[in-house]
Formats: C-alpha cells, sequence, structure tokens
C-alpha cells in the first residue's frame, strides 16, 4: 500500500510551507523546501507511523515541534504536530504534481546555454558571469541556478531565474532574474523603499 501513497503533498488549502514527499519507505517533510524531517515509515491501519517524529531544521540539535499523528482520509493526509509554545496544528496534505520550485516547468536545457558568458548592466553596476548553472556577481559572490517558467505564464513572458535550492529565495543578495531571451532584470530589495533593478545584456 505504500507504494500507492508515493508522490508528493501539500496543503490542500493552498497555504505554502509544508510539503511531504513520500517514496518507498521514505517519509520527506520539508518547511519552506528544507527538510526537517527525513525517516523511515511504516503504513497499518490507514495510518502511517514514522519511525522518528522529531522536527528539525538544518540548525536544530533539538526538535522544535513533532509529529503526534499522520493518517490516510480518501486520498488525503491528515498530518498532526505539536508545536511546544503554540499546541497542536493539523494540515490536510494533497497530493501534487508541482515541483519543489512550484507551478512550473524546468527550462534548464533550454535557458542556460542563452545565459553562459558575462552579462552587465546599462550602468555599469552590475556584472553577471554564467558557467553551467553557477552565477558570479561581479567577480566574487557565487550561487547556483534553475531556469523555470510558471505553467500559466502567458505566451511570450519569459522565464524565471531562480536559485538551484529551492529553499532559498534569492539568488546571492537577489532577486529571482527575469530573462525574456535577450535581456536580464535583476533586483535587490530595500528595505522601505522600491526594489533597485538592473537590466542586463549580454557582453
Amino acid at each position: 500500500m505504500s507504494e500507492k501513497l508515493d508522490g508528493a503533498y501539500i496543503p490542500a488549502d493552498g497555504s505554502y510551507g509544508l510539503r511531504l514527499e513520500l517514496t518507498g519507505s521514505r517519509f520527506l517533510l520539508l518547511w519552506r523546501n528544507s527538510p526537517v524531517l527525513d525517516t523511515r515509515y511504516s503504513f497499518e491501519g490507514g495510518k502511517l507511523i514514522p519511525e522518528d517524529n522529531g522536527l528539525r531544521t538544518a540548525y536544530d540539535n533539538e526538535p522544535y515541534a513533532a509529529i503526534t499523528g499522520c493518517r490516510l482520509e480518501d486520498d488525503r493526509i491528515v498530518l498532526e504536530e505539536l508545536f511546544p509554545i503554540s499546541g497542536p496544528s493539523v494540515t490536510v496534505l494533497a497530493r501534487t504534481q508541482y515541483s519543489r520550485y512550484g507551478s512550473v516547468t524546468i527550462e534548464n536545457d533550454t535557458v542556460l546555454p542563452m545565459l553562459q558568458g558575462v552579462w552587465k548592466d546599462d550602468r555599469g553596476f552590475l556584472t553577471l558571469r554564467f558557467e553551467g548553472d553557477e552565477v558570479t556577481v561581479n567577480g566574487s559572490d557565487k550561487d547556483h541556478i534553475a531556469a523555470v517558467r510558471y505553467i500559466h505564464a502567458s505566451a511570450g513572458e519569459g522565464y524565471s531565474i531562480v536559485n538551484k535550492d529551492p529553499s532559498r529565495d534569492y539568488i546571492v543578495h537577489f532577486l529571482p532574474f527575469e530573462f525574456d531571451g535577450e535581456v536580464i532584470t535583476a533586483g535587490i530589495p530595500v528595505c522601505d523603499g522600491p526594489t533597485m533593478r538592473f537590466t542586463l545584456r549580454k557582453k
């Protein structure tokens, strides 16, 4: 039966945060696409029983919460958690076909070859160098990227260049880049002010 559960699940109410991935006997729970529990599980009497139930971020030695129950109801999974401060929480999870990047198609094969090389902004403040899936900002800071296109994007809307790690919202200190096939638009968020925008062209 556990093999029939294989797949990814996200909150049925559309909220962002939790994601559960089941593969064979692997029970992988993520918060904002960062693993908080990676364990084995068994399925008995309609219940998913993880071997471990403590939720931890990569920086935690002690669990910040615990799974107190996990059961299958029709085609949905009901996850019960207990937080020491806020108390119990119940989330209904529905199966999703979306990747960790969201409702997108992965366009690396199409877009990454188009990005290779050096790009400079019109004012001379910003230089990006793309090599494979690595981007270097102004010759020093580096990060890794992926190219995606939102499934419901209109024709000609272009692509988004995001962090290769879907748990990270930024590429170095930039928001995801926008790429229309010829021009890259990059932005740096500014506290209490408008986002700084840069337009880059390939050199």
